[in-house]
């Protein structure tokens, strides 16, 4: 019993270990697609409502970020980051938010491929994509939010083949080709130009050389967070809420379409000039340039 007693101890702190680290690295990765520096302020709710957590959480990957010299508390500021998330000491924690996104993507290609059974259990996916506990949990919470695996009642995972059909990619696409244009035609749509000003930032990295040092996982966020950012501007919570949940089951099938980087520039380029306009507040023509990027699939055949 207390050998049991001692193994369980051992694993729970190895977890909380894994989990902080995660939470550091997702904090990093956010630094760097914002282009943050060295010096700039980690503010904790705005970390929370940007990776969609609460802020405890986002205080245990600060502690991690503090104790690896990335981060560190200052009286007054809060925490700061200590190094720029492009250094190379800044690394290590952005290597475990890509290995969880190389893994996931390897999850969802062998899923969409039929190479995964319905019924799958903790131990099989162990064994198989070589993960421990802590990690493997981490994804089949990811994946459940997603929509496209559910907890059978007592033992084990079921995939859900709904999600994984070309008529539901297909139904996500015309779902949002409706709402986005939609929200820029609300009469009270606005964007700030402080909103516009860092979009187009963020757009111009990407463009100029950032592009080709993120992973799928983060170019496929990097979109996400353009056209929720757009769709705010409605103000109205439900044009978010509904764009955010078609958002987590799409990404499913990211990893295909946003590896064709010459696309990702095009649909990057479609973002720059949809600012344009948007900046020039011609709502109509930004209404209708939203529908014709949305219409136009980055790769032939995929949305």
């Amino acid at each position: 019993m207390i050998a049991s007693d001692s193994s369980r101890q051992r694993a729970a702190k190895n977890g909380g270990f894994e989990r902080a680290e995660h939470l550091a690295g997702l904090i990093m990765a956010l630094a760097r697609r914002e282009g943050m520096k060295a010096g700039d302020r980690l503010i904790e709710q705005r970390l929370a409502d940007a990776l969609d957590l609460s802020r405890a959480p986002i205080r245990l990957g600060l502690k991690a970020l503090e104790a690896a010299g990335l981060a560190r508390g200052e009286p007054h500021r809060g925490f700061v980051l200590a190094k720029n998330p492009t250094s190379g000491a800044a690394q290590p924690a952005l290597a475990a938010v890509r290995r969880s996104e190389q893994v996931y993507a390897t999850i969802a290609g062998d899923f969409l491929a039929s190479r995964l059974p319905a019924d799958v259990t903790e131990a099989e996916l162990m064994r198989r994509y070589d993960l421990s506990r802590a990690e493997l949990q981490r994804l089949l919470d990811r994946i459940a939010a997603e929509g496209w695996i559910a907890r059978l009642p007592g033992y084990g995972w079921r995939f859900t083949e709904t999600v994984s059909s070309p008529e539901a990619q297909a139904k996500a696409m015309a779902f949002r080709v409706v709402i986005e244009p939609a929200a820029i035609a609300q009469p009270d749509f606005m964007l700030s130009q402080e909103v516009i000003a860092r979009l187009r930032e963020r757009q111009q990295r990407v463009l100029e050389g950032e592009l080709e040092k993120m992973t799928i996982g983060e170019i496929y966020h990097s979109g996400c967070e353009f056209h929720e950012e757009i769709i705010r501007g409605a103000c109205n919570p439900f044009f978010v809420e509904a764009l955010k949940r078609v958002n987590s089951i799409r990404r499913l099938f990211a990893y295909r379409s946003f590896a064709d980087r010459d696309g990702m520039r095009r649909h990057v380029r479609e973002h720059l000039r949809l600012l344009d306009v948007l900046e020039a507040r011609r709502y109509a023509e930004a209404a209708d340039l939203m529908a014709k990027h949305l219409q136009r699939p980055l790769v032939p055949g995929l949305s």
